[in-house]
């Protein structure tokens, strides 16, 4: 990691101590509260296929917290997703939610991301696209044979950057009982994915804070 890309403008223990920086300036709460680092956009059209941003970044270090994967499959692929994740459906289950815009909506707000087998995928696209597509959640197509563990693992702690009309974006790299250090390395992550796409210079500022607590300036 030492070497990153964004060791040209900030390496990970002026990072590190920034992230400690933000921790100690916000106040305990009832609550565990995650780490997001925003990053602010100068003199470029976010919605042009060059500059829109659409990636699944891995935190190396993990997200912090454990988040929800879907799945849809038929077969020995169900029956080993399910005892993985809760939230599994079959063919036969995909088109009877489809059935319900409401059914679908709470199946769809419940998981982070989806895996589907890819003979899954036309049907999912046909009736599901129009409530996965809006949420940036359609399926990645798995196949039956894979290691579900370590796809679903991989997912688990992986974050989503989407851009949208906003000069913007907000990704969070963790949670406030993580390490310093490890923030620092999914910071990071997330800086080089962005920057292999969009320039440094067009990037004006990069801040750091906890869910409920004052903004650090990164740079």
């Amino acid at each position: 990691m030492e070497n990153s890309t964004i060791n040209s403008k900030m390496n990970k223990s002026e990072i590190a101590n920034k992230v400690k920086e933000a921790k100690e300036k916000s106040k305990k709460r009832n609550f565990k509260q995650s780490v997001d680092v925003t990053l602010n956009f100068r003199d470029i059209d976010i919605e042009s296929p060059e500059y829109k941003l659409n990636l699944n970044v891995f935190l190396p270090k993990g997200r912090g917290k454990d988040v929800n994967i879907g799945v849809f499959a038929d077969g020995d692929m169900n029956v080993r997703a399910k005892k993985i994740s809760r939230y599994v459906l079959d063919k036969s289950e995909i088109d009877d939610y489809a059935k319900s815009k409401r059914k679908m909506r709470a199946f769809a707000d419940s998981c982070y991301s989806f895996i589907s087998q890819p003979e899954l995928m036309p049907m999912i696209g046909k009736k599901w696209g129009i409530i996965l597509g809006p949420r940036g959640k359609m399926p990645i197509p798995v196949p039956a044979n894979a290691d579900l563990d370590s796809v679903i693992n991989k997912l688990k702690n992986s974050v989503k950057i989407r851009s949208k009309k906003s000069l913007s974006i907000h990704v969070p790299v963790g949670t406030e009982d993580m390490s310093n250090e490890d923030i620092a390395e999914n910071v990071i992550a997330v800086l080089n994915a962005v920057e292999r796409q969009i320039p440094r210079e067009k990037i004006k500022s990069i801040n750091i804070k906890t869910t409920m607590g004052p903004v650090v300036r990164l740079t």
